[in-house]
């Protein structure tokens, strides 16, 4: 595992290299991530590079300063609860958008084709949380309860045709 520390005095240039790379964001510009080393380094370099493109064009930007630390697995169990309770954060809030949706199609809220869209959007979400609990090896009620939302879901949208 690695905690990845990124901090930038422009907030979307941090969130543009954390979504570079899978992770599991514990705090703004704090997260842990299962990616090999090379490719979070990759992800830093191109942010690195870009913004020194920046500076010397426009003689100015935004600072940015980062840290990639990889954690012994005493380390990562050490901040396991900051991750668990990120990794329910994110569950909590997914299941209650695909309860929301699935309540959505059954009224026939809204086009099918707008109703399939925001599925397959919260389908690739519960793939990224459900990826990134294997790999940080968390189990949660949270993620059965997200599970049950997506089975809900899924059926309405198969219903949608």
């Amino acid at each position: 595992m690695l905690l990845v520390l990124v901090h930038s005095t422009d907030e979307r240039l941090a969130a543009r290299i954390l979504r570079a790379i899978r992770h599991v964001e514990v705090a703004p510009g704090v997260a842990i991530t299962w990616e090999p080393e090379e490719r979070v380094d990759r992800a830093l370099g191109a942010a690195k590079r870009e913004l020194i493109e920046r500076w010397e064009s426009k003689g100015t930007g935004p600072l940015l300063e980062y840290a990639v630390l990889r954690l012994t697995d005493d380390q990562y169990n050490a901040v396991r609860h900051m991750v668990r309770r990120a990794v329910d954060a994110r569950a909590s809030a997914l299941a209650g958008g695909l309860r929301r949706l699935a309540a959505d199609m059954r009224r026939g809220r809204g086009r099918a084709q707008e109703l399939k869209a925001r599925f397959r959007r919260l389908a690739s979400a519960v793939a990224e949380l459900n990826e990134a609990a294997a790999k940080l090896d968390i189990y949660t009620s949270a993620l059965d309860e997200l599970r049950e939302a997506y089975r809900e879901a899924n059926a309405e949208y198969l219903k949608l045709g």
